[in-house]
Order: structure tokens, then sequence, then C-alpha cells
């Protein structure tokens, strides 16, 4: 069980790596394109939640590997479950339907890790 554990930790945490740097990265203009802002409204929402996701990719993945503070990587997976919340939110008030599942496994995997990991 512990390796099932350990895989999906390593996905969840290839998940929000990829997603971090797309929002870390992207250029405003293309922030508006995408509908994730307004024409008039600021990024740094969007770039401070992309560091925040690699600092739950840090925290899901390192303290249960070097046995310092093992808590955190629960404390990682609970994060990720609340980002994914928010995540269903906004794609289902934006009617993108068609990511809901992916999002809602995505919950339920933090969930999971966050479970075995207390």
């Amino acid at each position: 069980m512990n390796t099932i554990i350990w895989i999906i930790q390593g996905v969840l945490a290839a998940i929000f790596l990829l997603a971090a740097i797309k929002k870390i990265i992207t250029q405003k203009q293309k922030l508006i394109d995408e509908k994730q802002i307004d024409p008039d409204g600021s990024a740094l929402p969007i770039r401070l939640l992309g560091f925040v996701e690699i600092l739950g990719v840090i925290g899901i993945i390192l303290p249960k590997l070097i046995g310092i503070l093992p808590i955190l990587t629960s404390l990682a997976a609970i994060g990720f479950s609340i980002v994914m919340v928010g995540a269903f939110v906004i794609h289902y008030k934006k009617k993108n339907y068609k990511i809901l599942p992916f999002w809602v496994l995505i919950f339920i995997l933090s969930l999971i890790v966050a479970y075995f990991r207390f």
C-alpha cells in the first residue's frame, strides 16, 4: 500500500508542478485570452497560486521522503484538496463541465494521500 501512496504522491506532484509552471510563466495577455483574469485584472493572484502550488509539490514529497515533519505531507495533500474544490467551483461557474471529473479525481487522490499519511 505504501508504494501505491508514493505513486499517487508522484502523480499529484507532477500534475501540480505543471499547473504551477503554467500559472507562473504564462503572459498576462494569454491569461486574459483564456478568461482566467479580467482585462483590467491583475495576474498576481494567478502567479501567487502557482507559487503556492510549487510549495505544495515540495510538501507532498519531501517531508515524508526525508522523515522530517512528515505531517506536512498530509497537510500538503489537504491543501491540494482545497485547491481542487476551488478549481471545481470556478470551472463549474464557467460551464466548463468536461474538466470537472478530472478535478474530482485529483480531489479524491489528494484525500487518499492525506488519509494514509496521517
